[in-house]
């Protein structure tokens, strides 16, 4: 009877052991495949308005190859015919449900359009830096940024050539503001 009583506890036991180290495999692939998951890379996909979006209104892509670090491009369209923009962004605390980021991108940065006056219209090409916040709601999430464009001297001179010009007005802004919403 003694016999009988050792080998049902130690099979007891042996199964409880067995199933904890089981349970505790199967947890931790788990937790391991949920950060194979997290570090996955990401495309996002959204429309808004900005210069980062290209323009008045466009359209941006960004691909995350690691959890703080962006790649994107936009398209747009901003009183002339098409703007782009491509660049970087740096999240500050990705996994938190309101993120603040960094941008530095080149492309379309500033357009003079004069209606019904064609030959002053011109288009800036350049850096712009800028910051955003990302306030994620679900599965999707609102940006909000502004963005400072650099410039360049032709383009300036351009402009200050104009605003001499007493027939036209002066609409522009130094400091851009932008709006998106992902998908």
């Amino acid at each position: 009877m003694k016999y009988c009583i050792k080998i049902v506890v130690c099979t007891v036991l042996f199964f409880s052991f067995a199933g904890n180290f089981a349970f505790s495999q199967s947890d931790e692939q788990e937790v391991v495949e949920k950060q194979k998951k997290a570090d996955d890379p990401k495309i996002y996909f959204g429309v808004g308005m900005g210069l980062d979006y290209g323009g008045l209104i466009g359209i941006k892509v960004e691909y995350l190859p690691i959890k703080h670090l962006g790649i994107f491009g936009g398209v747009g369209i901003n009183l002339m015919p098409m703007g782009w923009n491509a660049g970087l962004t740096f999240k500050i605390l990705p996994d938190k449900r309101v993120s603040p980021n960094l941008m530095a991108f080149y492309g379309y940065n500033g357009v003079v359009k004069i209606i019904n006056a064609s030959q002053y219209d011109m288009t800036s090409y350049g850096v712009s830096f800028g910051v955003n916040v990302d306030v994620k709601i679900r599965r999707s999430k609102l940006s909000f940024g502004i963005c400072l464009p650099i410039r360049s001297s032709k383009f300036q001179a351009h402009y200050s050539e104009l605003l001499s010009n007493p027939n036209i007005e002066n609409y522009a802004k130094i400091i851009t503001c932008g709006l998106g919403y992902w998908l």
